[in-house]
């Protein structure tokens, strides 16, 4: 007996429309059939499905994902590394879903990025400073409170409808957020209010003056005259948090999240004007 999910042709848009179970009580042979799946497809739909086989692995299960039929979909599911095939090249995959456990290879897989945005994708160049720092500090952070035996996944992709746009999806299946800022803040009970907090500056769970800078560097470097907005969605344990830049200002709301996750979830969408 095995465990089948079979995924809709727009499971993949925003990447958050499917749920990928992390439970001890799957059997032992798991199916992921993305079969239907046509584009878009956003990296954190990458990053939550390699997240999900990788962990099953681990538990010792055999898992197979059946890879898209629609070839525009095929092409890119396979340039991201969803799958197992991972042998594709296709532009629009910038950065394919990449595993993380060390702060060095962090600046390594920021450096591979941002050359790759300025030196071989001109119409997305100048987001390559701020794409650098997003994957270097917001990378920093999934390794510093996400902790865990499997590390911490980034992928980057580039669309260029309706408009010029770097996404870029960080996952991590550590302690979480709220739990780890709570280390210093216990006061900070509601997970979205203790996310919120957490991307103000010099905010940190460790206490080290050096650190919780993250967030508000991230957005600093946003802030060009090449950028016409940018949104960044966070979602960790039962709190939601979505940061805005609109005409340069800063915008913030939490809501509860739609359902628990276990670790910290990050999307960074950075449109050109």
């Amino acid at each position: 007996m095995d465990w089948r999910k079979e995924l809709g042709r727009r499971s993949g848009d925003r990447g958050w429309k499917d749920d990928f179970p992390l439970s001890h009580d799957l059997p032992d042979v798991v199916v992921v059939d993305c079969g239907k799946l046509e584009m878009p497809i956003h990296p954190m739909f990458a990053v939550r499905l390699r997240v999900f086989v990788d962990w099953h692995r681990l538990q010792g299960r055999s898992v197979e994902v059946v890879p898209p039929v629609d070839a525009a979909a095929r092409r890119l599911f396979n340039s991201m590394r969803v799958g197992d095939e991972g042998d594709g090249q296709e532009d629009d995959a910038v950065l394919p879903v990449t595993k993380m456990r060390e702060f060095l290879e962090v600046e390594e897989v920021a450096e591979r990025t941002k050359a790759i945005l300025e030196y071989e994708l001109t119409d997305v160049s100048a987001l390559g400073e701020a794409t650098f720092q997003a994957v270097s500090e917001l990378c920093g952070n999934a390794i510093e409170h996400g902790e865990n035996p499997l590390g911490a996944y980034v992928a980057v992709r580039r669309t260029t409808e309706p408009r010029r746009q770097i996404s870029i999806a960080i996952g991590d299946l550590g302690m979480g957020i709220p739990e780890h800022i709570r280390q210093r803040y216990p006061e900070w009970t509601d997970d979205g209010y203790a996310i919120a907090r957490a991307t103000d500056e010099h905010v940190t769970g460790t206490g080290h003056p050096h650190r919780g800078i993250g967030f508000s560097s991230t957005f600093e470097a946003a802030l060009t005259r090449f950028l016409h907005g940018a949104q960044m969605d966070i979602l960790s344990a039962g709190g939601f948090c979505r940061l805005q830049i609109v005409q340069e200002n800063r915008k913030i709301e939490t809501f509860p999240a739609s359902r628990f996750r276990r670790g910290t979830w990050m999307t960074y969408d950075l449109v050109s004007v």
